[in-house]
């Protein structure tokens, strides 16, 4: 089963409160009415199995750990304030990874101006991290997955494809950035919004299932690969966009904006257009000549093993982009 098809699943179990204001799959946290105030809560686990941040550097890994529970709130139009983490660590683990791990989370959340409030701690073979994050939305109006049935433009914060390439080559995982300045820009501008912790292909499917009744045209050139991965691609034989299909993501933002909005001043790249349309989809263009997407990025939880998974990347890749 798919990561959505458990969700899915397994959801059908739980009646939704009133108070909820999103459904499921439709905003990158849960929104949830507390008195007059209107808060997104999130909360993701990470494994070195799955997720394949590696942990060579400790601080790092706590940096990037934080970075991508936080933001599924800058998705959603969130500040960042409360944080609780439940980390287990291996009998073997000495002080000072313990200590430079705690001190990338920290750095992180200081930075967002977030606090800790409490966690638990376990012990495990490796590394297992499940964080929880939740902050109020600012203005009271959140961002979700469905964009307007109007014309927009389609942006994306930073580069792409390095999570995946070093998942790829065995490299260690780069170091995530932290959005606050193009969160805020994001918040009072955009009219939807995901990140793209499952890569930016799946970002954008799950853009796509939401407004099933969009036309979503993707300038191939303008993808803002990150460095690095266009050497690689063309040294290993493979197409470049293989890294964008992947499911280790970047946790940038890809987000919409109206067509009046002028470019913004902030780290983005505008890749494309989003419009109603009777011939809805996601389409793909470069040089003059167009494919479209038809189904959603392999799921690396459905894989048999991480070697399938990248199999059936790159056979998605060569069908979609050579």
């Amino acid at each position: 089963m798919s990561e959505y098809d458990i969700i899915r699943s397994f959801s059908k179990a739980f009646a939704r409160s009133p108070l909820q204001q999103n459904a499921i799959f439709s905003s990158d946290a849960e929104l949830i009415h507390i008195g007059d105030q209107l808060w997104a809560l999130t909360m993701d686990e990470f494994t070195p199995e799955e997720d394949l941040f590696t942990s060579d550097n400790p601080e790092m890994l706590g940096w990037n750990l934080a970075v991508a529970t936080i933001s599924d709130l800058f998705a959603v139009g969130a500040a960042p304030f409360w944080f609780m983490h439940a980390v287990s660590l291996p009998k073997s683990v000495d002080e000072s990874f313990v200590s430079k791990l705690a001190l990338g989370i920290s750095n992180v959340l200081a930075k967002a101006e977030c606090s800790l409030c409490g966690g638990d701690f376990g012990c495990a073979d490796v590394w297992r991290f499940c964080g929880f994050a939740m902050g109020q939305v600012q203005g009271g109006k959140a961002l979700t997955r469905l964009a307007p049935a109007e014309p927009q433009t389609l942006w994306v914060t930073g580069n792409l494809g390095d999570a995946n390439l070093a998942a790829l080559t065995n490299s260690p995982t780069p170091r995530f950035e932290l959005r606050l300045t193009e969160a805020e820009f994001i918040r009072r501008h955009a009219t939807a919004c995901i990140d793209t912790s499952g890569g930016f292909f799946d970002a954008l499917w799950l853009l796509h299932d939401q407004s099933p009744k969009l036309c979503f045209e993707i300038d191939l050139d303008r993808l803002p690969l990150a460095p690095d991965v266009i050497q690689t691609a063309s040294s290993a034989g493979f197409p470049v966009e293989a890294a964008l299909l992947g499911g280790a993501g970047e946790y940038e933002l890809l987000f919409t904006l109206p067509e009046a909005v002028e470019s913004p001043d902030i780290e983005a790249t505008c890749v494309g257009k989003v419009h109603p349309s009777n011939n809805s989809g996601i389409f793909l263009s470069r040089n003059g000549e167009h494919t479209q997407m038809t189904d959603p990025p392999p799921c690396p939880r459905a894989a048999a093993s991480a070697q399938q998974h990248i199999k059936e990347v790159m056979l998605m890749a060569n069908r979609l982009f050579l």
